[in-house]
């Protein structure tokens, strides 16, 4: 007699997914393609075949705890070789999209993040808090930064950007902390630890290495050539995080009595270089990107939700040069109005990091560190006798 496992389907979910970009679900007739040439599917219950399966059958329970999908980094090997052009790679990518959404809190800024009207939304937030507290500054003091030297402090003081910045950083840290912490729940119940597991620490290390080499990217073939963009855009990333926290110490620093150089800083000053080679890695990784994604169909297709973060980035950089640019060439206004814009960028990158593609560096990251603790990791031995 034949076992009968009762399936609770949601049709809504279906749908959604459709919506969202996986449009070619519904051609995929599971003759396992997709799991056979994929060359970092774990060993025991590879995927993608299994989450084919589930989404055309609505199962989004299970499918936005699935640990699986983000072990997946969108190679399109998958795709590439479907006989039926399902494109399992991009079903792979609106699920990580729809997971970020199902466990952020709350949930309605995750789906503003995945429209460009939603997001459009989501800037002139900033735009509006920037705004206002500029017009009440000169209002209240006076004073027009528009005339004398170029210093962007004259237009926002360094405490007043802080005083903006700092509550956008920890309301991003609190609700990446939420989302990070139901969706570690949730993926627990599903794949439980076994006792191939590793200590912690050794999966953190591992997951380190892998991130920070992109050495999953290697063992692609159609979408090798991504690697070199993901760790332009990933070392330019961290090389700015590491300007701007040099360059809020140095100021604090001097504020408290001890003689640092503080901006505008030279081109040559160290910290000016490092902001400005990182920032050219981020624009130079970007533009790989769209262009890949442009010319390269088998790059895997884009939603929204891929797009906009890519080009809010690549804008965020953009913003900055052009600011940078303008203040030494002594055109004021223009100078002015382009950082502001640059600001608006940088909020909405920080702010919204637990809901745009941002918090794929979480999620992703949570996932490989739990895939190694838990002995989910392990991977097929593809090599022949």
């Amino acid at each position: 007699m034949t076992a009968r496992i009762p399936v609770q389907g949601d049709l809504s979910f279906v749908r959604t997914l459709l919506g969202a970009g996986a449009t070619d679900l519904k051609y995929c007739y599971q003759c396992s393609t997709c799991t056979v040439v994929c060359p970092i599917t774990p060993a025991g219950s590879p995927f993608p075949r299994k989450e084919m399966v589930q989404a055309q059958f609505g199962m989004k329970d299970r499918l936005v705890a699935g640990l699986d999908s983000w072990l997946c980094i969108h190679c399109n090997d998958c795709s590439t070789h479907c006989p039926r052009g399902a494109r399992p790679g991009d079903v792979m990518n609106v699920l990580r999209a729809l997971s970020i959404e199902h466990f952020s809190v709350p949930g309605v800024i995750a789906r503003a993040a995945r429209s460009v009207p939603g997001v459009l939304l989501l800037l002139l937030i900033p735009a509006v808090i920037l705004g206002a507290v500029i017009a009440g500054l000169h209002a209240a003091t006076g004073f027009g930064f528009l005339e004398g030297e170029i210093v962007f402090s004259r237009m926002l003081p360094v405490p007043v950007v802080d005083a903006i910045f700092i509550p956008a950083a920890a309301f991003a840290a609190l609700t990446l902390a939420l989302a990070l912490t139901r969706f570690l729940r949730a993926v627990a119940r599903e794949h439980p630890r076994t006792a191939q597991g590793t200590p912690l620490v050794s999966a953190m290390l591992g997951a380190a290495g892998d991130i920070l080499s992109q050495r999953k990217f290697r063992e692609c073939g159609t979408n090798r050539p991504r690697a070199r963009a993901h760790v332009m855009a990933m070392y330019g990333f961290l090389g700015l995080l590491v300007t701007t926290t040099l360059v809020a110490v140095f100021y604090y620093l001097n504020l408290f009595g001890l003689d640092v150089a503080v901006g505008p800083y030279g081109f040559f000053h160290p910290i000016k270089m490092l902001g400005n080679a990182s920032g050219t890695l981020v624009f130079l990784g970007c533009i790989l990107v769209v262009v890949r994604r442009m010319t390269r169909p088998d790059a895997g297709r884009a939603t929204d939700f891929d797009r906009v973060f890519v080009w809010v980035l690549f804008l965020t950089v953009l913003t900055g040069f052009l600011a940078q640019m303008l203040r030494v060439s002594g055109l004021g206004a223009p100078a002015y109005s382009t950082y502001f814009v640059h600001l608006v960028f940088v909020f909405f990158l920080l702010a919204y990091a637990g809901y745009t593609k941002m918090a794929h560096v979480f999620f992703r990251t949570a996932a490989m560190v739990y895939a190694r603790w838990s002995g989910r990791a392990l991977t097929v031995d593809r090599r022949l006798p």
